[in-house]
């Protein structure tokens, strides 16, 4: 299988693979588009995360999705979004300022819910 960020694979082929298949796989793309990264596989991890929200159905996720790319983000750029709000959570998380439960969870999808194509592009400068 060959990633490409701005088709969405199909899900069950997708979770079908294992977890390190589906990173490198990510990882393989940015290395055909010459893509520079600082931790290649790190990036890749959070692309897959996303991607596996969206193959499991979790709603929050692909409305996210449909409306970054309905206000003009390419659907990698709307990954890089919200896995960009992904991280932030992540980060709380392992700070300690919320608990690894619903509670984080609903937290996440409050911040995709309010996430704009605008507001992305603003925090990449």
């Amino acid at each position: 299988m060959k990633y490409d960020p701005l088709t969405p694979p199909d899900p069950q082929e997708w979770l079908d693979l294992d977890e390190m298949e589906r990173i490198i796989i990510v990882e393989e793309y940015h290395n055909r588009k010459k893509i520079d990264l600082p931790n290649a596989q790190l990036h890749a991890t959070f692309h897959v995360i996303v991607e596996n929200q969206v193959a499991m159905g979790v709603l929050a996720v692909i409305n996210a999705l449909k409306r970054l790319q309905n206000e003009g983000l390419d659907r990698h750029q709307a990954i890089h979004a919200i896995g960009t709000v992904l991280a932030d959570n992540i980060f709380a998380v392992l700070q300690g300022g919320m608990g690894a439960d619903a509670e984080s969870e609903s937290e996440y999808f409050e911040k995709l819910d309010k996430l704009t194509a605008e507001s992305f592009l603003k925090m990449q400068g």
